[in-house]
């Protein structure tokens, strides 16, 4: 007989050690899963963000087009044009057309950039919340 064979161990994992190893791994998957989430989140937003200064970029050309006012045709024709913007809608001209407020959607979220010419700035509202520029809070 061979007294090697009795005594040794045969390699592996039990299975207490892979349940703990699975437990473990899950655990920490529930601590990244909201990060996660959060981080699509933002990623969103600063897509709304970006889409918003390509419409302010193709607003001022239309501005520059119309000896310094807007015009909501042509704001909205070059918007349309010149951006990856869904759901364009030019609303409102203020301040005797140095200010207008566009409408869109990104992510399937209403948006709104009201573009300023005077101060030559924008503000972003993702939803409700004014995302661009960040000091600014709800309204």
């Amino acid at each position: 007989m061979n007294k090697k064979n009795i005594y040794s161990k045969k390699k592996g994992f039990t299975l207490i050690e892979l349940m703990l190893v699975v437990s473990i791994i899950l655990v920490l998957m529930g601590f990244l899963i909201p990060k996660f989430s959060s981080y699509e989140e933002k990623a969103k937003i600063t897509k709304a963000v970006s889409t918003a200064k390509q419409i302010q970029t193709a607003a001022m050309a239309s501005y520059g087009d119309n000896e310094g006012t807007f015009n909501s045709t042509d704001v909205k024709s070059n918007v349309e044009s010149l951006t990856s913007a869904e759901s364009v809608n030019v609303e409102n001209l203020l301040n005797d057309g140095q200010s207008i407020d566009v409408t869109y959607q990104s992510d399937g979220k209403d948006c709104k950039v009201t573009i300023n010419a005077e101060q030559n700035s924008f503000t972003v509202n993702y939803g409700d919340e004014t995302v661009y520029p960040k000091n600014i809070t709800k309204k």
